[in-house]
């Protein structure tokens, strides 16, 4: 499982009967931030941010389609060609209350120094802990009450335009929570048999080709030959070929195979070797909800590992 909060005892909160120390009036929001979505470091466990603390983290954020649209001769209106999701602007609010000026000036040093880089890393926060956004920051300019007490805005990039499972499908239990489309029967995604459903409980279709989306499909088994995966959902179709001879009437060279066979998005593997030349090059791709599926001529399992993606 993930670890993507501090694991700290005594992360800050509101004040609580007795706590004499603790002057704070809420309970900050914590939030981490990953370059890669695997290892991650809170904001809490960044001793120069002690004090330091959000108390008001982006809302639902509405979605920014941007459609493509063409005029056909005479006919009204336009034709609708394509939407992809534009980016969008997270908002978050920061409070400190120091020890004096100098004490004010380098916390806010601090703050710009986590949170701005010239590269796009992902940030969560723990009041959606399920969901993960790919930004850039730009920090406003402090406004002081005093001279050791001030507030900041911070304005996040979303750079996709759409909000990523942390964990993708084959933990899909690290998903679970408010707005993410999952079912309560508990869900699958690694099968032994030839026709079995694959869900996307994400609010986009999976699409490794035209949208980039990440899609590992990995086969443990063997084949004699004419490997061929059907989504009768979208009419995807992946076949590892199998072309007959003119005069033999065999198995092209290649199409049989015992071992890991990998599908990586667009790209195939048969142990860890590039495999296209022996595929149609078909793409699979997963429509909203239920992709009804049917393997052929594959004996072994068939997992499908993918994060999902949300509109929110």
């Amino acid at each position: 499982m993930l670890q993507v909060f501090s694991q700290r005892k005594d992360k800050p909160h509101a004040y609580r009967f007795g706590e004499y120390q603790n002057q704070l009036a809420f309970d900050p929001i914590e939030f981490s931030i990953s370059t890669d979505g695997k290892s991650w470091h809170s904001a809490f466990d960044e001793p120069d941010l002690e004090g330091v603390y959000c108390y008001k983290a982006p809302d639902v954020q509405p979605a920014n389609p941007s459609d493509n649209l063409r005029k056909v001769g005479l006919m009204d209106g336009s034709r609708l060609l394509s939407t992809s999701y534009g980016t969008r602007e997270l908002k978050m609010e920061f409070l400190f209350n120091g020890i004096n000026e100098a004490d004010a000036m380098l916390a806010y040093d601090a703050l710009q120094r986590f949170l701005i880089s010239r590269k796009a890393y992902w940030i969560c926060f723990s009041n959606w802990p399920q969901r993960m956004y790919y930004v850039k920051a730009k920090l406003a300019a402090p406004t002081f009450a005093g001279q050791r007490i001030w507030t900041c805005e911070v304005t996040l990039t979303d750079l996709i335009g759409l909000s990523r499972s942390l964990d993708t499908s084959l933990n899909y239990e690290n998903a679970l929570g408010w707005g993410n489309n999952l079912p309560m029967q508990k869900l699958h995604y690694t099968f032994t048999t030839s026709s079995f459903t694959v869900y996307n409980p994400g609010d986009v279709m999976i699409d490794p080709e035209r949208r980039g989306h990440p899609l590992k499909i990995t086969l443990q088994g063997s084949s004699s030959g004419n490997m061929k995966i059907t989504n009768q959902t979208t009419g995807d179709v992946f076949t590892r070929k199998g072309t007959v001879g003119a005069s033999d009437n065999k198995p092209m060279k290649g199409s049989a195979f015992s071992g890991t066979y990998i599908i990586d998005g667009i790209r195939p593997t048969l142990d860890g070797k590039p495999d296209d030349m022996f595929t149609d090059r078909g793409v699979i791709t997963l429509q909203i909800g239920s992709n009804s599926f049917q393997i052929e001529n594959f004996s072994g399992t068939i997992s499908f590992d993918f994060p999902e993606w949300w509109l929110s």
